[in-house]
């Protein structure tokens, strides 16, 4: 097998595939919750969905591969308890719960929104944030390539549009919580 295909090289690749899904989801999620994109709601809805998806199939993916490799060899059981990895616990840990928190929310989404109510699911929905910075941390802390020039730069930008896309969302959702006289005394 070429270096380009090796397993090592596969695994790299598919941690970076699945933060870039996971960041576009989330961004894609926070988009959709903004009152002015209305009109591209369920577009929106859509990308978020599917690239959740993509995500969990490729951390899944990252997984069976990780199973496999045998440089840093790692059993069944180390990659499905958090934090019992001989290698790199914590952070190995803190991927293993990130998998588990998105497999939770994207599961829940699609299949028991129903069953949860509104109210609950968006309660529910709310671990996607820690999920997404565990596999943050996760992946710079034990990742062969953070700290390559292109690596740093891939996380420093989805770590950019998440916080700029939650600060809006939080600026707009105080915003319209107030009442109208006190909006009236901010736009004086």
């Amino acid at each position: 097998m070429s270096e380009y295909f090796s397993n090592w090289t596969l695994i790299r690749a598919s941690g970076f595939l699945a933060y870039y899904f996971m960041t576009l989801s989330l961004s894609f999620g926070l988009m959709g919750s903004f009152s002015i994109m209305k009109r591209k709601k369920a577009a929106l809805g859509s990308l978020h969905q599917t690239s959740g998806w993509y995500g969990l199939l490729t951390i899944f993916f990252h997984i069976l591969l990780i199973w496999q490799d045998d440089y840093v060899p790692y059993s069944l059981l180390e990659l499905i308890i958090p934090f019992y990895a001989k290698n790199a616990p914590v952070n190995s840990g803190l991927g293993t719960i990130s998998f588990y928190l998105f497999l939770l929310v994207i599961v829940s989404s699609d299949f028991l929104i129903k069953k949860l109510g509104l109210k609950n699911w968006k309660k529910l929905h709310l671990a996607v944030i820690p999920a997404w910075l565990f596999m943050l941390l996760h992946g710079i802390a034990i990742g062969t390539d953070s700290s390559e020039p292109w690596a740093i730069i891939l996380y420093a930008m989805g770590i950019a549009i998440v916080l700029i896309l939650g600060l809006l969302r939080y600026m707009e959702a105080k915003l319209t919580s107030q009442s109208p006289s006190a909006r009236g005394k901010l736009n004086k």
